[in-house]
């Protein structure tokens, strides 16, 4: 049986990714308002999402999980570059497609990772202290943290590993706790005041670069980023306790958000081509906002989620037959 809390909080999770992409690609960061509006979603949304894929990990299936995620994650690892190169006019092939997950994808891939490592993490008395640890010392290395999406991997580690090692007790706390709705709007707040006063790098938001990237100390580094992820975990309580309020609510897309997640992209980069946006910021926020109410709406159908589903039969059906469960 499905649980209406976190489809409803998946549905309200789906909707600030779309609605963030429509803002950066749209509007973009240089507004102090749009910059406050993504800074506060961006510090939520992602780490929110990926607490609820750990706390939905099942280990007895964690092989073929990953098999179901690299099946998608090829296909459109070619698709999104094509699509995108069709609309710009750029037709060049490159050659290290691979190299890097287009944009979006790098959820596919953190996936991925996030589960092998999760399958043998849950076997030691200390997941969360290394997930951390890796989080934290994945800054400190050399290369460059965007490659094969390292960074934004291993900084997220820790969201997911404690989605799948606490997950079910920390949202059953929330859900008792009285009055915790107005406890998550005070944070909110608190956040959104963050963002406004501090202006912060929303590279620090987006995990991807290594702190000599961000032309910081290693000292200065660790504590920012750790600091980030405090906020980060405010910012998933709150998430949670709102929805209290929802009451099961948008139940459709909470439970087709990876159509909309993967699709929605497409729909971002045909708009953002064609229609740039040279009104008065509240203007633009509310046609951001509409677009994509618009686009979750759409492709919360249940017809997207079978085209992934058939899409990932190329490699699926064939560990099928080898007996894989």
């Amino acid at each position: 049986m499905r649980d209406t809390y976190l489809d409803t909080s998946k549905a309200v999770l789906i909707f600030l990714v779309v609605l963030g992409h429509f803002l950066e690609r749209m509007v973009g960061w240089n507004d102090p308002i749009a910059h406050t509006l993504l800074g506060t979603i961006y510090f939520v949304h992602m780490p929110a999402f990926i607490f609820i894929s750990g706390l939905l990990f099942k280990d007895k299936n964690w092989l073929k999980n990953i098999l179901f995620f690299i099946s998608l994650y090829v296909p459109f690892q070619i698709l999104f570059p094509a699509f995108d190169a069709i609309w710009s006019g750029n037709m060049q092939i490159n050659r290290n497609l691979f190299e890097r997950p287009y944009w979006i994808l790098w959820y596919l891939l953190g996936m991925m990772v996030w589960t092998l490592l999760t399958h043998f993490l849950i076997k030691t008395k200390f997941a969360v202290w290394i997930a951390l640890i890796l989080a934290l010392c994945v800054g400190l290395s050399p290369w460059n943290n965007y490659q094969y999406s390292v960074g934004r991997i291993f900084t997220f580690l820790p969201f997911f590993v404690i989605g799948a090692v606490y997950g079910k007790a920390i949202i059953q706390s929330i859900r008792s706790i009285r009055y915790a709705e107005w406890f998550g709007v005070l944070i909110f707040i608190g956040i959104f005041s963050l963002v406004y006063l501090s202006q912060i790098n929303q590279f620090w938001l987006y995990g991807s670069l290594s702190y000599q990237q961000l032309k910081v100390s290693a000292f200065e580094g660790t504590l920012i980023r750790l600091g980030c992820m405090a906020v980060s975990s405010l910012g998933i309580f709150a998430i949670f306790a709102i929805v209290k309020q929802c009451q099961s609510r948008f139940l459709k897309l909470g439970i087709n958000t990876l159509p909309v997640y993967l699709l929605h992209g497409f729909v971002v980069i045909l708009i953002s081509k064609y229609w740039k946006l040279e009104s008065h910021i509240l203007i633009e926020l509310m046609i951001c906002f509409g677009l994509s109410l618009l686009t979750c709406w759409i492709l919360q159908q249940q017809s997207f989620d079978m085209l992934l589903r058939k899409m990932s039969l190329w490699l699926m059906k064939p560990v099928e037959r080898l007996g894989l469960k």
